[in-house]
Protein backbone atom coordinates (compact mmCIF):
# COMPACT_ATOMS: atom_id res chain seq x y z
CA UNK A 1 0.00 0.00 0.00
CA UNK A 2 1.10 3.40 -0.89
CA UNK A 3 1.28 5.19 2.58
CA UNK A 4 1.69 8.93 2.78
CA UNK A 5 4.55 10.72 4.77
CA UNK A 6 4.13 13.84 7.22
CA UNK A 7 5.85 15.69 9.53
CA UNK A 8 2.11 15.47 11.52
CA UNK A 9 2.34 12.68 14.08
CA UNK A 10 -1.07 10.96 14.89
CA UNK A 11 -1.66 8.46 17.56
CA UNK A 12 -4.65 6.67 17.39
CA UNK A 13 -5.62 4.41 21.26
CA UNK A 14 -7.92 1.54 21.17
CA UNK A 15 -9.77 0.38 24.32
CA UNK A 16 -11.55 -3.22 24.67
CA UNK A 17 -11.84 -5.62 27.42
CA UNK A 18 -13.52 -8.83 26.16
CA UNK A 19 -13.52 -8.27 22.67
CA UNK A 20 -12.74 -10.79 20.58
CA UNK A 21 -15.16 -11.32 18.18
CA UNK A 22 -14.70 -7.68 16.66
CA UNK A 23 -10.85 -6.27 18.01
CA UNK A 24 -9.35 -7.85 15.02
CA UNK A 25 -11.40 -5.92 11.90
CA UNK A 26 -10.55 -2.82 14.76
CA UNK A 27 -6.73 -3.34 14.53
CA UNK A 28 -6.52 -3.75 10.91
CA UNK A 29 -8.48 -0.52 9.93
CA UNK A 30 -5.83 1.13 11.68
CA UNK A 31 -3.14 -0.14 10.34
CA UNK A 32 -4.48 -0.06 7.11
CA UNK A 33 -4.25 3.72 6.92
CA UNK A 34 -3.14 5.47 3.80
CA UNK A 35 -1.14 7.49 6.80
CA UNK A 36 2.27 6.52 7.51
CA UNK A 37 3.25 8.86 10.48
CA UNK A 38 0.79 6.99 13.18
CA UNK A 39 1.57 5.07 16.18
CA UNK A 40 -0.82 2.84 17.93
CA UNK A 41 -1.87 2.09 21.39
CA UNK A 42 -3.84 -0.41 22.37
CA UNK A 43 -5.64 -0.34 26.35
CA UNK A 44 -6.94 -4.02 27.11
CA UNK A 45 -8.77 -3.84 30.48
CA UNK A 46 -7.74 -7.83 31.44
CA UNK A 47 -9.46 -9.64 28.93
CA UNK A 48 -9.86 -13.10 29.12
CA UNK A 49 -11.87 -14.21 25.32
CA UNK A 50 -8.71 -14.58 23.45
CA UNK A 51 -8.62 -10.72 23.46
CA UNK A 52 -4.74 -10.83 24.31
CA UNK A 53 -4.12 -13.59 21.63
CA UNK A 54 -5.76 -10.97 18.83
CA UNK A 55 -3.48 -8.20 20.01
CA UNK A 56 -0.12 -10.05 20.42
CA UNK A 57 -0.86 -11.49 16.94
CA UNK A 58 -0.36 -7.87 15.93
CA UNK A 59 2.28 -7.10 18.59
CA UNK A 60 5.47 -6.41 16.22
CA UNK A 61 2.94 -3.26 15.00
CA UNK A 62 1.57 -1.90 17.72
CA UNK A 63 3.82 0.40 19.55
CA UNK A 64 2.24 0.27 22.98
CA UNK A 65 -0.17 -2.23 24.43
CA UNK A 66 -1.18 -3.46 28.18
CA UNK A 67 -3.61 -5.73 29.56
CA UNK A 68 -4.61 -4.71 32.66
CA UNK A 69 -7.44 -3.78 35.21
CA UNK A 70 -9.14 -0.58 35.24
CA UNK A 71 -11.50 1.47 36.58
CA UNK A 72 -13.66 1.70 33.73
CA UNK A 73 -13.61 3.47 30.11
CA UNK A 74 -12.48 6.92 31.02
CA UNK A 75 -9.81 5.54 33.09
CA UNK A 76 -8.43 3.17 29.78
CA UNK A 77 -9.02 6.49 28.20
CA UNK A 78 -6.33 8.18 30.31
CA UNK A 79 -3.96 5.39 30.26
CA UNK A 80 -3.63 5.88 26.61
CA UNK A 81 -3.63 9.50 26.49
CA UNK A 82 -0.51 9.22 28.80
CA UNK A 83 1.81 7.09 26.82
CA UNK A 84 0.39 9.05 23.11
CA UNK A 85 3.12 10.86 21.52
CA UNK A 86 1.47 12.29 18.99
CA UNK A 87 0.33 15.83 17.94
CA UNK A 88 -3.03 14.74 16.84
CA UNK A 89 -5.56 11.63 18.52
CA UNK A 90 -7.76 9.92 17.92
CA UNK A 91 -9.77 7.02 19.84
CA UNK A 92 -11.31 3.90 18.23
CA UNK A 93 -12.94 1.72 20.20
CA UNK A 94 -12.78 -2.26 20.00
CA UNK A 95 -16.00 -2.34 17.24
CA UNK A 96 -15.26 0.54 15.46
CA UNK A 97 -13.59 0.66 12.38
CA UNK A 98 -11.71 3.54 10.52
CA UNK A 99 -12.31 4.23 6.83
CA UNK A 100 -9.05 3.78 5.12
CA UNK A 101 -7.99 7.29 4.54
CA UNK A 102 -9.51 8.69 7.76
CA UNK A 103 -6.20 9.78 9.39
CA UNK A 104 -5.01 10.98 6.16
CA UNK A 105 -7.92 13.14 5.84
CA UNK A 106 -7.62 14.61 9.22
CA UNK A 107 -4.15 15.26 9.17
CA UNK A 108 -4.29 17.25 6.20
CA UNK A 109 -7.42 19.42 8.21
CA UNK A 110 -4.77 19.93 11.08
CA UNK A 111 -2.09 21.30 8.75
CA UNK A 112 -4.46 23.49 6.44
CA UNK A 113 -5.83 25.03 9.72
CA UNK A 114 -3.59 25.34 12.78
CA UNK A 115 -6.29 27.44 14.80
CA UNK A 116 -8.28 23.52 14.63
CA UNK A 117 -8.02 22.37 18.26
CA UNK A 118 -10.54 18.89 17.42
CA UNK A 119 -12.05 17.75 14.24
CA UNK A 120 -15.32 15.46 13.76
CA UNK A 121 -16.74 14.13 11.20
CA UNK A 122 -19.98 11.92 9.59
CA UNK A 123 -20.44 7.81 10.51
CA UNK A 124 -22.32 4.66 9.30
CA UNK A 125 -23.52 2.89 12.01
CA UNK A 126 -23.75 -0.78 11.63
CA UNK A 127 -25.45 -4.16 13.09
CA UNK A 128 -23.09 -6.50 15.07
CA UNK A 129 -23.04 -8.34 12.09
CA UNK A 130 -21.37 -5.28 10.19
CA UNK A 131 -24.17 -4.78 7.88
CA UNK A 132 -24.59 -0.98 7.61
CA UNK A 133 -27.87 0.10 8.92
CA UNK A 134 -27.62 4.19 8.46
CA UNK A 135 -25.42 7.15 8.06
CA UNK A 136 -25.15 9.35 10.58
CA UNK A 137 -24.46 13.52 9.99
CA UNK A 138 -21.98 15.32 12.43
CA UNK A 139 -23.65 18.56 13.27
CA UNK A 140 -21.62 21.64 11.91
CA UNK A 141 -23.08 24.08 14.45
CA UNK A 142 -22.56 21.76 17.30
CA UNK A 143 -22.12 24.88 19.94
CA UNK A 144 -26.08 25.46 19.45
CA UNK A 145 -26.48 21.88 21.42
CA UNK A 146 -23.45 21.65 23.39
CA UNK A 147 -24.53 23.47 26.58
CA UNK A 148 -26.82 21.47 27.01
CA UNK A 149 -26.66 18.04 25.12
CA UNK A 150 -24.56 16.19 22.96
CA UNK A 151 -24.57 17.19 19.59
CA UNK A 152 -23.95 14.95 16.80
CA UNK A 153 -20.14 14.77 17.67
CA UNK A 154 -19.31 10.99 17.23
CA UNK A 155 -16.56 9.51 19.16
CA UNK A 156 -14.92 7.17 16.69
CA UNK A 157 -14.58 10.36 14.13
CA UNK A 158 -12.88 12.41 16.86
CA UNK A 159 -9.46 13.61 16.51
CA UNK A 160 -7.73 16.50 18.94
CA UNK A 161 -4.53 18.16 19.21
CA UNK A 162 -2.73 16.68 22.02
CA UNK A 163 -1.98 20.09 23.84
CA UNK A 164 -6.13 20.21 24.14
CA UNK A 165 -5.98 17.29 26.17
CA UNK A 166 -2.49 18.52 28.61
CA UNK A 167 -4.28 21.96 28.81
CA UNK A 168 -7.67 21.15 29.48
CA UNK A 169 -7.17 17.59 31.28
CA UNK A 170 -7.88 14.10 30.25
CA UNK A 171 -11.37 12.30 30.75
CA UNK A 172 -13.03 12.29 33.96
CA UNK A 173 -13.36 9.09 35.28
CA UNK A 174 -16.15 9.79 37.44
CA UNK A 175 -18.19 9.73 34.08
CA UNK A 176 -18.73 5.86 32.85
CA UNK A 177 -20.84 6.73 29.74
CA UNK A 178 -21.00 10.83 28.82
CA UNK A 179 -17.67 11.09 29.41
CA UNK A 180 -16.62 12.49 25.99
CA UNK A 181 -19.93 14.96 26.21
CA UNK A 182 -18.36 16.08 29.54
CA UNK A 183 -14.84 16.49 27.63
CA UNK A 184 -16.39 18.66 24.51
CA UNK A 185 -18.10 20.55 27.24
CA UNK A 186 -15.55 21.50 29.27
CA UNK A 187 -13.14 22.60 26.44
CA UNK A 188 -15.61 24.48 24.64
CA UNK A 189 -16.16 26.72 27.66
CA UNK A 190 -12.63 26.88 27.29
CA UNK A 191 -12.58 28.15 23.49
CA UNK A 192 -11.30 24.80 21.63
CA UNK A 193 -12.63 25.21 18.10
CA UNK A 194 -13.73 22.07 16.95
CA UNK A 195 -14.43 21.36 12.55
CA UNK A 196 -16.64 19.19 11.03
CA UNK A 197 -15.98 17.33 8.36
CA UNK A 198 -17.99 16.24 5.71
CA UNK A 199 -17.10 12.59 5.25
CA UNK A 200 -17.62 9.19 6.25
CA UNK A 201 -14.92 8.68 9.18
CA UNK A 202 -16.01 5.60 10.60
CA UNK A 203 -18.48 3.26 11.51
CA UNK A 204 -19.60 1.85 14.80
CA UNK A 205 -21.56 -1.20 15.84
CA UNK A 206 -24.95 -0.82 17.76
CA UNK A 207 -24.71 -2.51 21.10
CA UNK A 208 -21.44 -1.04 22.64
CA UNK A 209 -21.50 0.76 26.33
CA UNK A 210 -23.68 3.65 24.79
CA UNK A 211 -26.00 1.88 23.08
CA UNK A 212 -26.62 -0.36 25.84
CA UNK A 213 -26.46 2.17 28.93
CA UNK A 214 -28.69 5.14 26.47
CA UNK A 215 -30.45 6.10 30.22
CA UNK A 216 -27.21 6.52 31.98
CA UNK A 217 -25.46 8.19 29.59
CA UNK A 218 -27.80 10.76 29.44
CA UNK A 219 -28.70 10.71 33.37
CA UNK A 220 -24.95 11.86 33.09
CA UNK A 221 -25.33 14.34 30.04
CA UNK A 222 -27.75 16.17 32.07
CA UNK A 223 -25.68 16.44 35.54
CA UNK A 224 -22.46 17.52 33.67
CA UNK A 225 -24.70 20.35 31.37
CA UNK A 226 -26.18 21.69 34.98
CA UNK A 227 -22.31 21.47 36.61
CA UNK A 228 -21.38 24.08 33.67
CA UNK A 229 -24.26 26.18 33.86
CA UNK A 230 -27.50 25.03 32.47
CA UNK A 231 -30.65 25.39 33.96
CA UNK A 232 -31.29 22.51 36.12
CA UNK A 233 -34.87 22.48 35.44
CA UNK A 234 -34.54 22.46 31.53
CA UNK A 235 -32.09 19.45 31.89
CA UNK A 236 -34.42 17.56 34.01
CA UNK A 237 -37.02 18.25 31.31
CA UNK A 238 -35.35 17.44 28.78
CA UNK A 239 -34.00 14.18 30.51
CA UNK A 240 -37.76 13.15 30.90
CA UNK A 241 -38.66 13.60 27.38
CA UNK A 242 -35.59 11.36 26.28
CA UNK A 243 -36.33 8.95 28.62
CA UNK A 244 -40.19 8.57 27.23
CA UNK A 245 -38.91 8.66 23.66
CA UNK A 246 -35.74 5.83 24.43
CA UNK A 247 -38.51 4.06 26.37
CA UNK A 248 -41.15 4.57 22.86
CA UNK A 249 -38.31 2.78 20.61
CA UNK A 250 -37.49 0.01 22.91
CA UNK A 251 -41.05 -1.25 23.07
CA UNK A 252 -41.52 -0.73 19.13
CA UNK A 253 -38.11 -3.03 19.31
CA UNK A 254 -39.62 -5.42 21.43
CA UNK A 255 -42.75 -5.27 19.42
CA UNK A 256 -40.84 -6.24 16.25
CA UNK A 257 -42.10 -3.10 14.41
CA UNK A 258 -38.81 -2.21 12.60
CA UNK A 259 -39.26 -0.43 10.39
CA UNK A 260 -41.24 1.72 12.75
CA UNK A 261 -37.84 1.65 14.44
CA UNK A 262 -36.22 2.99 11.75
CA UNK A 263 -38.73 5.39 10.26
CA UNK A 264 -38.14 6.88 13.90
CA UNK A 265 -34.23 7.58 13.62
CA UNK A 266 -34.92 8.67 9.78
CA UNK A 267 -37.18 11.27 10.54
CA UNK A 268 -37.79 11.69 14.27
CA UNK A 269 -33.70 12.31 14.85
CA UNK A 270 -32.27 14.68 11.99
CA UNK A 271 -29.05 12.76 12.35
CA UNK A 272 -29.94 9.92 10.47
CA UNK A 273 -29.59 9.48 7.16
CA UNK A 274 -30.58 6.02 4.81
CA UNK A 275 -28.18 4.62 3.07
Amino acid sequence: MNQRKSSTKVSVITVSYNSVETLEQTIQSVLNQTYHNLEYIIIDGGSTDGTVDIINKYHNKITYWVSEKDSGISDAFNKGLLVASGDIVGILNADDIYDKETVEIVAKEFTNDQKVDFVFGDMYLSDKSGNILHKVIGNSNYKNKIYYTMPAIFHPTVFVRKDVYDKNGYFNREYKTAMDYEFFLRITINNAQGLYIPHVLATMRLGGESSQNIIRGRREVMSASIYYGYNKYLAQGRFCIICLKVYVRKLLEKLGLHKVVKLYRLYIDRRYKST
